[in-house]
């Protein structure tokens, strides 16, 4: 137990350090209020945690909640996406701490989800069930011998599907066997065993002989007046933590199934495009500072210049000043276009602010400009014009750049779901292939877009590169403050940028891993 107080002379990172070299330390477990160097942080509990778990405890996450001596409110989806990133195990009580640190002391890692729930009370299997669909653990099928063995062990009326109900007809013995057998099975990664004691006695009390071997054993004692309790195994030695709740015993099952996946991914780094300019990318930046060195909104066509240094699926824009220019224009994209104009602190452009769709042929371009111009006036600076992209679904990307924690990447739904579902996920550059992964199957939606049964087949090979190809944008360019791409278009072939905005501001070079003082 360390206590660093104010962090005049140890902090966090420090003891980090010590810890990854101390032999007698297995596990870590940390209260942060604030993060002095976070990319520090990160870096060490990345090495960390691949050989000993680190669990953390959210703080801060409301405003109220901040420490008077915390130096500044630490966003929540900054911190999490730190976490996750680094391999933290994140917490958000004290008992959860203690809940997931007992197991995480006593059994193995799972190698996978697939969970099985052996129960004396059919109604606490159905809470388990419920608990299981809630922390994205899956119920697996049992196999045959499986079934077969159980078959003979418990009594006619007792279903031998998962979750399997052995009825409180069973005494602690044929309850161990049960559980023996369901261990044993080779399409189970973990067993919940929940338990009521009944006039048989306690089944539970069975447990502490099963031979666990390479698979997590969580109990759950229903009526334990304690949340989490140590549960002797052989010899008298704690075996595995005995929970109150399936929830809670669930809960923690999922924490490990995500660190052990995290653990068994070594999340390299994406292999960098070669059609990416940057020399052209910075001259772009040079001019925009030279004409206001404070930096701000980087003009349609720069932005659109910008994004295509880096590969970034974009439109083909132009910009008309005048109604002959836009019929030119239009002749020159040789179809149907949309017609957004051009307003200062006007940044979106769509059909409610500044955009007229379907211009189908010169006379609708003509009509467009006079409709623009009617409702704009002397404001309007001109018109850019872009072909229309065929239906598909609308998502964001976003770059928000932080001065302590570097630029964070958001991903999720876009267009007219932006504000109405609130869907994101959102990781910290640089971007490793599993954390492009991460961003796109962590949405809440994300296996009715992208799953094997999705509505609609999208490319999602190429969102995954527009990612990547937007995280080594804001890796390479901090003068980018930031970035939104909404909408970005997907279909079954491709996607494309429809709508995009940039904002730069000057950037001071600093080392993120240089320790110093702040006043």
């Amino acid at each position: 137990m360390v206590s660093t107080g104010d962090k005049f002379d140890v902090s966090g990172n420090d003891l980090l350090m010590w810890w990854q070299h101390d032999e007698a330390t297995t596990a870590v477990a940390l209260c942060l209020e604030s993060f002095g160097n976070p990319r520090k942080f990160s870096r060490l509990c990345r090495a960390l945690a691949r050989t000993k778990p680190v669990l953390a405890l959210r703080t801060g996450s409301s405003e109220a909640a901040v420490s008077p001596r915390a130096p500044a409110v630490t966003p929540a989806v900054t911190r999490d996406a730190l976490f996750r990133q680094a391999g933290v195990i994140a917490v958000d009580t004290i008992a959860e701490l203690v809940g997931t640190l007992a197991e995480l002391s006593w059994q193995p890692l799972p190698a996978g989800n697939r969970v099985a729930v052996v129960t004396n009370a059919g109604g606490a299997g159905v809470l388990s069930a419920d608990a299981c669909a809630r922390a994205g653990m899956v119920l697996t099928e049992l196999d045959a011998a499986t079934v077969a063995t159980l078959g003979a062990l418990l009594p006619e009326p007792a279903p031998v599907a998962n979750p399997v109900d052995t009825t409180a007809a069973v005494h602690a013995d044929t309850f161990n066997r049960c559980v023996a057998a369901v261990l044993a099975d080779p399409g189970v990664d973990a067993v919940i065993a929940v338990t009521v004691r009944t006039a048989l006695g306690d089944p539970i009390t069975a447990l502490t002989g099963i031979a666990v071997g390479d698979k997590p054993l969580l109990a759950v004692r229903l009526g334990q007046v304690a949340t989490v309790a140590a549960l002797p195994g052989a010899g008298g030695v704690a075996g595995t933590a005995s929970y109150a709740d399936p929830a809670a015993a669930v809960a923690v099952l999922g924490r490990l199934a995500d660190y052990a996946r995290w653990r068994g991914c070594p999340n390299p780094s994406a292999t960098p495009p070669s059609d990416v300019d940057v020399p052209r990318a910075l001259s772009i930046l040079r001019e925009c500072f030279r004409v206001d060195p404070a930096g701000g909104w980087l003009g349609p066509l720069a932005t659109v210049e910008l994004l295509r240094c880096f590969g970034i699926p974009t439109l083909d824009t132009r910009f008309a000043a005048e109604e002959g220019a836009a019929v030119t224009s239009f002749a020159e994209l040789g179809g149907p276009v949309v017609v957004k104009a051009l307003v200062e602190g006007v940044l979106h452009n769509n059909a409610h602010v500044g955009g007229v769709l379907e211009v189908r042929d010169p006379d609708d371009v003509r009509a467009a400009l006079r409709e623009l111009t009617g409702r704009f006036g002397a404001a309007l600076r001109g018109v850019l014009l872009q072909p229309i992209v065929a239906h598909g679904r609308e998502l964001l990307v976003e770059v928000h750049s932080d001065g302590v924690f570097g630029p964070l990447i958001v991903f999720g739904l876009g267009g007219v779901d932006t504000d109405l579902v609130a869907d994101r996920t959102a990781r910290l550059v640089p971007l490793g292939d599993a954390d492009a992964d991460d961003l796109l199957h962590g949405l809440r939606c994300s296996t009715t877009l992208f799953g094997p049964h999705a509505t609609a087949a999208l490319d999602i090979a190429a969102v995954r590169d527009t990612l990547l190809r937007v995280g080594l944008l804001a890796q390479l360019l901090p003068e980018v403050a930031e970035l939104d791409l909404n909408p970005l278009i997907v279909g079954s072939q491709g996607c494309h940028v429809v709508d995009a905005r940039v904002r730069v501001a000057a950037s001071v070079p600093v080392d993120p891993f240089l320790p110093g003082l702040r006043g």
